[in-house]
């Protein structure tokens, strides 16, 4: 199974992008415990020093291939969060996506295509799993990748995506977004 290197770097859309380490634990319980984006994520723990060891354990999934977790940033200034993980010889899951409400508009639509993008072209799967909350209203961008929806709970709806439709969907976006940054940017 294809893996990233532990000093995974990328530079893609304007944006920075590599693995989180036990340095990034303030800025990840920052962005999960605010009341204005944590309603639609699992619980995190306001605890630094809990965080610091959730990372340490992490990292030895990291270590075998079977979880990513990637900090976004522009011109070092951290933006956002997003993971792919439960990786299996053909398949991924992305989740864990917050951006700071203070991010340049587009970089987090742009971070979540990233991690789309690595988890099909640099480790190769061929399917992507992804739900999210049903009150969540990401479901329309979602839906721009034409992604069948293969269950639904009281609290969430799954999803499937293939690396086709997600490219044809990710380009509108990417475009679009792009304008956005540079405008915000300049």
């Amino acid at each position: 199974m294809k893996k990233l290197p532990e000093n995974f770097t990328l530079e893609r859309y304007g944006l920075q992008v590599r693995l989180v380490a036990e340095e990034d634990a303030e800025f990840i319980v920052s962005l999960r415990t605010d009341p204005r984006l944590s309603r639609h994520i699992h619980y995190t723990s306001p605890d630094i020093a809990e965080q610091k060891q959730w990372i340490r354990d992490y990292k030895l999934r990291e270590a075998a291939g079977l979880d990513y977790y990637f900090l976004f940033s522009i011109k070092n200034q951290a933006l956002g969060l997003a993971r792919i993980y439960d990786i299996t010889e053909d398949t991924f899951t992305q989740g864990s996506w917050v951006f700071s409400p203070d991010a340049v508009l587009g970089a987090s639509v742009l971070g979540n295509i990233i991690s789309s993008e690595i988890g099909f072209e640099f480790l190769e799967k061929k399917i992507e799993f992804s739900d999210a909350r049903r009150d969540n209203t990401t479901h329309r961008y979602v839906k721009s990748f034409s992604p069948e929806v293969i269950k639904t709970d009281e609290q969430n709806i799954y999803y499937k995506i293939n690396p086709d439709d997600f490219n044809r969907g990710k380009q509108k976006h990417i475009s679009q977004c792009i304008k956005v940054m540079q405008a915000a940017v300049l």
